[in-house]
């Protein structure tokens, strides 16, 4: 999605790699931005789409603990560098509270970790050693292929580790700055996230094109719109979490349980769909 994204807008888009926002103050006629390397520039709006520990957000709204609430789970992924086994399959490991899987992505193999967990203390998204050591310390009692798993985290730098969140925030726009995304919504891991994000800047580009000199109206009309996909998605996280990462063995039996049932439940909707009798077309003979 990335590169196709790059493609789309290299030529109507200028790209800055390697840099960051340190400070933003707006006026009635723009906001003048900050960089950490670049020079200061001025622009008729700011959108923030800079995900979960959003930048943007920080200095336009406040701190993240106002906005950011942890959903007691984190989880990890890294790729593995080998073939995955099977074009379609997931296989899923659990333990009380923990989850290991390995599952293809373009052919490739990936793992990912998820845990329980109500809070690392002092976490720091950008902290690679302390996110392989809570790796260790949760995981380090596991077996299957968890310890092989273990290994390939400490070896590795392309390790992605986050907590999972739910973001909420009362307005997503304030003057001429916006937020887009996670920045603005974030339902994490289980919420459609990169979908949203894309349906949402969307939603932003046509009512931006259909006042392109009322802003503020533009702005309001994105937010109501778009939190009408974002709003009933942030309510399933609890129930998400429950089926793929189970607290207790019992739960993990009943889930299990549960799955192998799934099929049959399926099928019997549809059999009892086809055997019911058809209604006639409204007004027909009977």
């Amino acid at each position: 999605m990335a590169r196709i994204l790059m493609e789309a807008s290299s030529d109507s888009a200028e790209i800055l790699f390697g840099d960051t926002i340190t400070a933003l103050h707006q006026d009635a006629h723009g906001v003048d931005v900050t960089f950490e390397k670049a020079a200061p520039r001025r622009f008729d709006l700011v959108v923030g789409a800079d995900g979960l520990h959003s930048t943007t957000r920080r200095l336009a709204f406040g701190p993240e603990e106002r906005f950011v609430e942890h959903m007691g789970l984190y989880v990890a992924t890294l790729p593995l560098n080998a073939p995955a086994d099977s074009p379609t399959d997931v296989v899923i490991h659990n333990a009380p509270g923990r989850m290991a899987s390995i599952h293809p992505v373009h052919g490739q193999a990936l793992a990912a970790l998820i845990f329980r967990h109500p809070g690392i203390p002092d976490f720091r998204p950008r902290d690679l050693d302390q996110h392989k050591e809570a790796l260790a310390d949760t995981y380090r009692d596991d077996g299957w292929r968890v310890p092989e798993l273990l290994d390939r985290a400490r070896a590795t730098d392309d390790l992605w580790f986050d907590s999972v969140s739910r973001v909420r925030i009362d307005r997503w726009s304030d003057g001429r700055i916006t937020l887009l995304g996670d920045a603005a919504s974030s339902v994490s891991l289980f919420g459609d996230g990169s979908t949203l994000a894309m349906a949402g800047a969307r939603t932003l580009a046509d009512e931006l094109a259909a006042t392109p000199t009322d802003h503020r109206s533009a702005l309001a009309r994105y937010e109501a719109r778009h939190r009408t996909l974002v709003d009933p998605r942030q309510n399933n996280v609890a129930s998400a979490a429950a089926l793929m990462v189970p607290a207790t063995s019992a739960g993990i039996a009943l889930r299990n349980t549960a799955s192998r049932l799934w099929p049959l439940a399926a099928a019997g909707t549809r059999l009892r769909r086809a055997m019911a009798p058809r209604k006639p077309p409204l007004g027909a003979a009977r």
